[in-house]
């Protein structure tokens, strides 16, 4: 079972660094939103520019740091399963944020 597991596990080991992004990316768009209303709340009755440069720099800065600096982050958390148990954790991870989306999509 455990050569199963791990030739399982090493179809996903040339993929790590896509994976990452793919889960980076999938949570980023389902708590986007959220992320959203909690700033524009901080800067409506602020001018237009400024909330347009505060938006700007949320979405390049904020959200293309986290993309740049959590990818590698969440691509050596995978590698911590190590060789037996990095298909089953990619696996599990990519229902449970399926989950998170669904659940979240169900909110509204």
């Amino acid at each position: 079972m455990s050569d199963i597991l791990i030739t399982f596990s090493s179809w996903f080991r040339p993929h790590l660094t896509f994976i990452a992004s793919a889960y980076i990316a999938t949570i980023l768009v389902i708590y986007g939103a959220r992320i959203n209303k909690a700033v524009w709340a901080l800067v409506k009755g602020a001018h237009f520019i400024v909330r347009t440069l505060v938006f700007v720099a949320l979405c390049a800065i904020g959200y293309g740091t986290i993309s740049v600096y959590l990818v590698p982050v969440v691509r050596d958390l995978l590698l911590l399963a190590g060789a037996l148990w990095l298909g089953p954790l990619v696996v599990l991870s990519f229902l449970l944020i399926g989950w998170l989306a669904e659940h979240h999509s169900r909110k509204g």
